[in-house]
């Protein structure tokens, strides 16, 4: 049984939200494949669920059902599956925060983890046999966050990384050989690293001045896009460059715009977006070089975290 989460407890985890919303250090990987519906975390009927909603802005439908959370809204992370049939999501209905699965249509909720630590950032596997993802164990010394996997099934959990630092917001590359995240290492606020997906061979691939985060893949492989936080109070830019981190591009001007995300054919990105800090975010799509931005849906209380599934 879970335990209780205490007071102290929510507040470390309410500021580790906010550290995250302005950092923008979450990141799904998009798997190549026709484009499908896009995941996201909304409050439309008085509480925060998931919902999906067509590319073109039609057909919004309430994915899940579940009790009011003290969870940040930004923090349940929804990732569809490679074949785009179900998604991972995090949630504290128990009192800790766990994984959990559940089908497009809002059947087969399935919980996947069963522990006392803060499960975030559910990223599948390309062949989407493990999840990776993001564990705080509560009580741990530190209450760092490290790195680690499971199967679907809740089985096989393996620890992939750990230190007196936080890792976050991971993502394998295309070939699952190689896993790209965000860390403090080096006591700096934001990085982006790469390792072999067996945790050895680290390298800081974004230098400390830009506090770079919110990574996500493209499906070939070759590119990724990111937040330039670049030492202000929100997060300025997304970037796009090459998988090592050079050739980088600016997609977009200074404002609140986080949560980039591919879509499965390469030539989209959605993402979360205000032009002036305090605004509702509201959903947005513009073509993977920055051009033909287009307002996908107007959230007044704020649209989360999108994630663009594969055509089932």
């Amino acid at each position: 049984m879970s335990k209780p989460i205490s007071i102290s407890v929510l507040s470390v985890r309410f500021c580790l939200a906010v550290i995250f919303l302005l950092l923008g250090n979450r990141a799904w990987a998009t798997y190549p494949g026709q484009n499908g519906r896009i995941a996201f975390v909304g409050n439309f009927t008085g509480t925060w669920q998931v919902y999906t909603i067509n590319p073109d802005g039609t057909d919004l439908l309430q994915v899940t059902n579940l009790p009011a959370t003290q969870l940040f809204p930004a923090d349940w992370f929804p990732n569809y599956s490679p074949d785009g049939q179900q998604i991972a999501f995090s949630h504290d209905m128990t009192g800790a925060v766990e994984l959990y699965l559940i089908n497009v249509d809002g059947t087969g909720l399935t919980q996947v983890t069963h522990d006392d630590a803060e499960n975030l950032f559910p990223q599948w596997s390309p062949d989407g046999t493990h999840i990776l993802f993001s564990a705080q164990y509560i009580g741990d010394r530190f209450d760092f966050h490290h790195l680690a996997t499971i199967r679907p099934d809740g089985t096989d959990r393996q620890v992939i990384t750990n230190g007196l630092f936080d890792d976050y917001s991971p993502e394998y590359t295309i070939d699952a050989r190689q896993i790209v995240f965000s860390s403090s290492r080096g006591n700096l606020i934001s990085a982006l690293w790469t390792m072999n997906s067996d945790g050895s061979h680290k390298k800081r691939i974004t230098e400390p001045a830009l506090e770079a985060g919110a990574v996500d893949v493209s499906p070939d492989g070759h590119h990724m896009v990111f937040i330039n936080q670049a030492n202000t109070e929100l997060p300025s830019n997304l970037v796009v460059s090459n998988l090592d981190g050079t050739h980088r591009k600016n997609l977009t001007e200074r404002g609140q715009f986080i949560d980039p995300v591919y879509s499965p054919n390469g030539q989209k990105i959605v993402f979360s977006g205000a032009s002036t800090e305090g605004d509702p975010l509201n959903l947005y799509t513009m073509n993977s070089d920055g051009s033909a931005r287009t307002l996908l849906l107007a959230c007044p209380n704020s649209c989360w975290v999108p994630s663009w599934g594969s055509k089932p």
